[in-house]
């Protein structure tokens, strides 16, 4: 009987002769391991008044559950899937309604032993060459975390997609080795491990010998997924081979997910794409190219720093005269995503996401399943079955978070108050829950807009109760893992609610939310007005307030006491109005000296969710420019808006006069000065040819690339020339400057200039330049 604590990384099922089994791998401190369970069948529900009858399997039993309408329900058990999936065809056509048919078998296993990566396992066990295996032992929750081996990869290849050459970098704890592939002959080099071959064939199933000899558990790269192991796919069916990276010598699978990119799933392992993953932990940077990713995390970058055709003959070039040169540039490109991925902390990140949500690095995005996995067990428990996703009819779409017409124009002295997690201390304070929904009739609370609740019967409050103590205690340990994993879990429950890819979807639920949540920042607003306190704006969990004029010096502590006041008003009224403990509570967020709220440029008022001050950062001591919603901090401008931008309120906050500023930057513009600050980045968000009633600037670029026999990518970078978008990997000397003028200048200038009652066009067609000229 042996003991084994580990980390699971990937989940299978599969039918056998004998029937259906489980399969999960996993990593431990003494190596990988892999279970095998064969006596858990798979199940779905029905309804005890269906009269259909059945063949030998499944085996039906009556259980003590319900559907949300009180109606007793049936077991069906399968000795295979196969049987499972043809019994559900057979239903679907008779218009039998089924319970949890969707649920996949091994997610089913996971959440009602309620396991979240960590576990413990305790039976007998083989060792089967890298692989400890156990068949159906004792399995429980646990909290270890082990060490990973990790693996990065980077291939380089011609212009015509012809494999040059594959390096890895492998590491795990003490554990380091680099190597390079190169097809052909040349010289080594000390400082290189390297290995000459002269087939490409033999190039291939040498790199995946060695793969396998390594035995990594995770397998990382930079677009690796969509083009790495997508060409190296490709190169090994060329060659009669199969690209077979998974344990157990099995296959990797590429799919593409519409919207969603590239997928690659294998047995025992899996893939970690570093936008990907740096995406879904919340980094931003201006692109995510290798190069601008490095640079900004690690003070460095990429060897080859040209784009687009000259990079590619650039490489050509190495390649045929300077092999080691290649070989230094494919190795430095794997150890700068190493780098990154040391450096981010993202595989501990994805731990602790998977501790805290139980989905498996390669279910990791999926807030739907995630909800059903700590949901379900307890669920069934309270003696309830839940429906099929596909039979949950979305009637509905809630209303967004309330939002406070903006008071336009400059303000001064302005404190920012949030409330800590709106939605989930909702969802605390009046039990929005499928649960308490359905148990409604029992001690029923009502929400502010007449939303009905049970008192006692729910999950969710209690769940997220649990949640923002593990969270507290994060934040106390510098935990930002764990700190961050909660708040991404808490958020998703909202939109998850109110989805129709949740199977608890019910309008009533989102709707109680976001309802609620707009009584709660009116009353607070209210509140805040009976105080002699002028609210400039609001939006869904923040208000915007000015401070009073003996409040200037002390704004923090100021911020603090309003905040403070409002929560106790907000405690005391709901306890006198709805007999709850409120678990709202409002924070002081950040406090600007100066602040600007834009008008619309489509309607009449102020522009929502846009604005700017001057910010002050209490770990600097100073003030700093802050913007959200505005172009500065929007992808799809030029970094010529942004930077005029930026120096546009530079001055407007500091007192300085504008006009001749603006007048001296259009000048320096139109003399070629900034010429390097005029590219627009699009995505594609379809094919090419599937653009067909309009044609964007980017497509037409996009176009130009194709015709120039150059690989087009989903990021598109053009430059606006008097023939049009132009690519910047063609030539663009021709600028536009008038385009640039018109739509990247002259609206962030008069998203201001209205404030002193003049317009960009007064500025530059002779009209009355009024006093910003002396």
């Amino acid at each position: 009987m042996k003991q084994l604590k580990g980390f699971l990384i990937t989940s299978h099922w599969e039918d056998t002769q004998h029937g259906h089994q489980l399969i999960f791998y996993g990593v431990s401190k003494i190596g990988p391991f892999k279970i095998i369970i064969d006596n858990t069948p798979p199940i779905f529900f029905i309804k005890r008044s269906c009269s259909t009858k059945f063949k030998k399997d499944p085996i039906r039993n009556p259980v003590k559950l319900t559907n949300f309408y009180n109606e007793d329900i049936d077991a069906l058990y399968f000795k295979k899937y196969k049987n499972l999936t043809q019994t559900l065809d057979q239903l679907k056509t008779t218009g039998v309604t089924t319970y949890e048919s969707d649920i996949r078998p091994a997610d089913r296993f996971l959440m009602e032993h309620f396991i979240n990566g960590s576990v413990q396992l305790e039976g007998e066990s083989q060792q089967q060459k890298n692989l400890l295996v156990f068949k159906n032992p004792k399995i429980s929750k646990d909290e270890n975390v082990p060490h990973f081996k990790v693996i990065s990869i980077d291939i380089e290849t011609s212009g015509n997609g012809d494999l040059y050459s594959i390096a890895y970098h492998c590491y795990q704890d003490g554990f380091d080795k680099r190597k390079v592939f190169m097809l052909g002959q040349g010289p080594q080099a000390k400082d290189l491990n390297m290995q000459y071959i002269e087939d490409e064939k033999q190039l291939l199933i040498d790199f995946q010998k060695e793969f396998h000899q390594l035995d990594p558990d995770i397998i990382i790269g930079w677009h690796v997924i969509g083009f790495d192991l997508t060409l190296l796919q490709k190169k090994y069916s060329e060659h009669g081979l199969t690209l077979n990276l998974g344990r157990e010598n099995t296959a990797l699978n590429i799919t593409e997910r519409k919207g969603r990119g590239s997928f690659a799933r294998m047995k025992g392992r899996v893939v970690l794409d570093g936008p990907t993953v740096m995406r879904t932990a919340f980094y931003s940077f201006e692109n995510f190219k290798l190069e601008t990713v490095a640079h900004e995390i690690l003070g460095t970058g990429k060897d080859i720093q040209s784009e687009g055709i000259e990079k590619i003959k650039e490489i050509e070039n190495r390649f045929h005269n300077d092999k080691l040169s290649l070989a230094r540039y494919n190795l430095q490109d794997c150890i700068l995503v190493s780098d990154i991925f040391k450096k981010t902390e993202l595989i501990q990140l994805l731990v602790t996401r998977t501790k805290i949500s139980g989905m498996l690095f390669d279910q990791m995005g999926f807030s739907a399943a995630a909800f059903d996995h700590f949901y379900l067990p307890l669920l069934h428990r309270r003696g309830f079955v839940a429906p099929n996703i596909a039979d949950v009819k979305v009637l509905e779409h809630s209303t967004g978070g309330y939002v406070l017409e903006p008071k336009t124009g400059l303000h001064e002295h302005v404190v920012v108050l949030d409330f800590r997690s709106l939605y989930p201390s909702i969802i605390q304070t009046f039990k929005i829950d499928p649960l308490s929904r359905i148990c409604q009739d029992t001690n029923t609370l009502e929400t502010p807009e007449g939303h009905h609740f049970s008192r006692t019967e729910h999950i969710l409050p209690t769940h997220i109760e649990r949640l923002l103590s593990l969270r507290a205690k994060a934040k106390n340990n510098n935990d930002a893992h764990l700190s961050q994993s909660i708040k991404i879990l808490m958020n998703s429950f909202y939109g998850v609610m109110g989805s129709g890819g949740c199977r608890f979807y019910h309008k009533d639920l989102p709707s109680a939310i976001t309802t609620t949540g707009h009584w709660v920042l009116l009353t607070a607003m209210s509140y805040l007005a009976s105080l002699n306190y002028e609210v400039i704006y609001g939006d869904t969990d923040s208000v915007f307030v000015k401070l009073k004029e003996n409040e200037f010096d002390n704004f923090s502590s100021t911020g603090q006491l309003i905040a403070q006041q409002v929560s106790n008003h907000l405690k005391e009224l709901i306890k006198k109005q709805f007999n709850v403990e409120s678990y709202l509570e409002m924070e002081y967020e950040k406090y600007f000296s100066k602040f600007f709220l834009s008008p619309s440029r489509s309607a009449a008022g102020g522009a929502k969710k846009r604005y700017a001050g001057l910010c002050y950062n209490p770990t600097m001591k100073s003030n700093e420019l802050y913007f959200v919603g505005m172009e500065i901090v929007r992808s799809d401008w030029t970094n010529l808006a942004k930077k005029f931008q930026y120096e546009l309120f530079e001055r407007l906050f500091d007192d300085q006069k504008i006009v001749p500023w603006i007048k001296d930057f259009v000048s320096k513009f139109k003399e070629g000065q900034f010429n390097d600050l005029l590219v627009y980045k699009k995505r594609l968000t379809k094919d090419i040819d599937e653009y067909v009633k309009s044609i964007p600037p980017h497509v037409k670029a996009a176009q130009l690339l194709l015709d120039a026999g150059i690989e087009v990518s989903r990021n598109i970078e053009y430059v606006m020339t008097l023939q049009g978008p132009i690519p910047t990997m063609l030539d663009h000397q021709d600028i536009d400057y008038a385009h640039y003028i018109e739509k990247q200048i002259k609206p962030l200038a008069d998203s201001v200039l209205w404030v002193f009652g003049i317009t960009f066009n007064e500025i530059f067609y002779g009209i009355q330049q009024t006093l910003f000229d002396e």
